[in-house]
C-alpha cells in the first residue's frame, strides 16, 4: 500500500449493547488509527477521546421529499406512495424519516480528523468483524484506485466469517446501482463533501442511498464495489 496514505478508522453512530466486543476485535482487524463520535444526551462510550455532536433534527422525510431522486427500483417499490413498504409497515414512515443521520455523524467526526488522514474506513460501533476474513486487498483497492467499498452484512445464516462475495455493478436484485452498502465503508476522504450542505438544503438522501449520493452521484462516478460477508451486527450475532 501506498506510504502517503494514512488511514483511520471512524467509529460512529450509538454504542448499543455489545459494542465493547465489536470495537476490541474491530482493533485487532484493522491496525490503524481509531476515531469516535457519539450523540451527545445518550449514554456515552467507554473509548478514548470521543467527540461528541448534537443529535440533528430534521423538518423533511429524506427518503421522500429530496430533490435527489435515485434511479433505483429497490427505492420506487420501498416508497412508492400508499402500496410501498414505507406506507405499509407501522413505524415505518416515521423511523426512517431521519436515516442520513448516520451520513452527518460519519461526516462530521471525518471532518474533525488531522489533514495527514487521508483514506477512510468508516464504521459502526455494532458492526462485529470476522477476524478470519481478510480486508486487505479491498482496502487496497481503494488505495490504489480510489475505489470505494460498501460491504454489507454476512448472508446467508448471518455467519460472521463467511467468505467475502464481490459483486459487480447491477449485477443482482440487491445491487440496483445507486445503492451504496454500509456496515462499513473504505473511501477517499476527499469524496465525503457537502453533506452538511446537502443536509440543510433538504436534500440528503437517507440509508445507503445516501451514501452513493454523497461518495458517487455528486462526483459524477460509479468507482466503487458492494461486497458482502465477513461481518453481521452485533444485534444478529449468536454470541457478543
Amino acid at each position: 500500500m501506498g506510504s502517503d496514505q494514512v488511514i483511520a478508522v471512524c467509529v460512529s453512530g450509538l454504542a448499543r449493547p455489545g459494542y465493547k466486543k465489536a470495537l476490541e476485535i474491530a482493533r485487532k482487524v484493522f491496525p490503524y488509527d481509531f476515531f469516535y463520535m457519539h450523540w451527545k444526551d445518550y449514554d456515552p462510550p467507554e473509548v478514548e477521546d470521543c467527540k461528541f455532536f448534537d443529535e440533528p433534527t430534521y423538518n423533511y422525510h429524506n427518503l421522500l421529499e429530496t430533490k435527489y431522486k435515485p434511479n433505483c427500483h429497490i427505492w420506487r417499490r420501498y416508497t412508492r406512495p400508499t402500496t410501498g413498504k414505507i406506507f405499509r409497515k407501522p413505524g415505518l414512515l416515521e423511523k426512517t424519516r431521519h436515516n442520513s443521520k448516520q451520513t452527518l455523524a460519519h461526516y462530521w467526526l471525518t471532518k474533525s480528523l488531522p489533514e495527514k488522514y487521508t483514506t477512510i474506513i468508516k464504521l459502526r460501533y455494532d458492526t462485529l468483524l470476522s477476524e478470519k476474513v481478510d480486508f486487505e486487498s479491498l482496502l487496497k483497492k481503494c488505495l490504489d484506485n480510489e475505489t470505494v467499498i460498501g460491504i454489507a452484512g454476512s448472508v446467508p445464516g448471518r455467519d460472521v466469517d463467511s467468505n467475502l462475495k464481490v459483486h459487480s455493478y447491477q449485477d443482482c436484485k440487491r445491487c440496483p446501482g445507486p445503492y451504496l452498502w454500509d456496515h462499513l465503508i473504505f473511501h477517499p476522504r476527499w469524496k465525503l463533501q457537502n453533506v452538511e450542505a446537502l443536509w440543510r438544503d433538504k436534500n440528503l438522501m437517507g440509508a445507503e442511498w445516501g451514501f452513493y449520493q454523497v461518495l458517487h452521484a455528486q462526483w459524477n462516478d460509479n468507482n466503487y464495489l458492494n461486497v458482502e460477508g465477513g461481518n453481521v451486527l452485533t444485534a444478529h450475532a449468536n454470541t457478543i
